[in-house]
């Protein structure tokens, strides 16, 4: 049994339901670069396709069936595979707090953020289904307020197997990498200067680092920068320019030619199809 997860059950507050939402179609192919939701916590369920999650620093292949969580400020890139595409239910909550975990945690640090639902399928698939068709109903706000605690539950039951899906490689070099990254992705950053900064080669510094998250620096450097480009498209009214600047590109033709590289579209293309759906 993963350290922590045996507590994971005992809800000292309650999950408070934020939205509830289908991803599929235009808005399911195209990735999901690098962020994180802070104060609050996401469940999100694949029903059909495959994919690549980077979670926490660490890259998983992920299949129908899955269940990921992405706790309250853990960076997270998503990516459907293009031949198959990913539909996937995405359940978000806030106020969440079980005994021996952070606020808007539901995993431990040392536990598996991608747990595959195995027998539980149908079950997973059919409680998101009616989740997702009593959101929005006149008079349902109780219920959903019962079937989000009834997710949490049968997510904690997979928690409690004693083996995770997939094992989690150990800190390293990488990981500390992958830190300095995050904290400072909008500065002049280059495959020398990281090396520069922990004193080792670049070859060993790359090396090491696709070992533990499983791409180059320089890539993981750009979709971090792409995932909080989408986001500020997404929730602000800067525009393209000034997002390219937030981002660390100092030239908005650099940004247009990276962000169409990772998501597919242009960052004005990539609003107007968001925000329009």
């Amino acid at each position: 049994m993963n350290p922590g997860t045996s507590r994971s059950l005992l809800v000292e507050h309650p999950a408070e339901l934020l939205y509830m939402c289908k991803a599929e179609g235009s808005q399911s192919a195209m990735p999901r670069a690098m962020h994180r939701h802070d104060g609050r916590t996401e469940i999100v369920f694949i029903r059909e396709g495959q994919g690549t999650h980077i979670i926490g620093g660490h890259e998983y292949q992920t299949h129908k069936g899955d269940v990921l969580i992405y706790n309250s400020g853990i960076l997270h890139d998503e990516s459907a595979r293009p031949e198959v595409g990913i539909t996937a239910y995405c359940c978000g909550f806030r106020g969440l707090k079980l005994r021996g975990l952070p606020a808007n945690y539901l995993v431990s640090e040392q536990g598996c953020p991608v747990l595959a639902s195995g027998e539980q399928q149908a079950a997973f698939e059919g409680l998101m289904q009616l989740l997702y068709d009593q959101v929005g109903q006149v008079g349902a706000a109780e219920t959903c307020h019962h079937l989000l605690q009834a997710l949490v539950q049968m997510v904690g039951r997979l928690l409690e197997r004693p083996e995770p899906r997939l094992d989690m490689p150990g800190y390293d070099l990488g990981e500390e990498v992958r830190r300095y990254i995050d904290e400072r992705y909008a500065e002049e950053l280059d495959l020398q200067a990281i090396a520069q900064r922990f004193k080792v080669s670049h070859f060993h510094l790359a090396h090491r680092f696709k070992a533990t998250v499983g791409c180059s620096p320089i890539h993981y450097l750009i979709r971090r920068r792409v995932g909080e480009a989408q986001s500020l498209l997404i929730n602000t009214d800067l525009s393209v320019a000034d997002v390219a600047e937030r981002v660390g590109y100092r030239h908005p033709s650099y940004f247009n030619t990276a962000f169409k590289r990772v998501v597919g579209v242009t960052p004005g293309v990539y609003r107007r199809r968001y925000l329009t759906g």
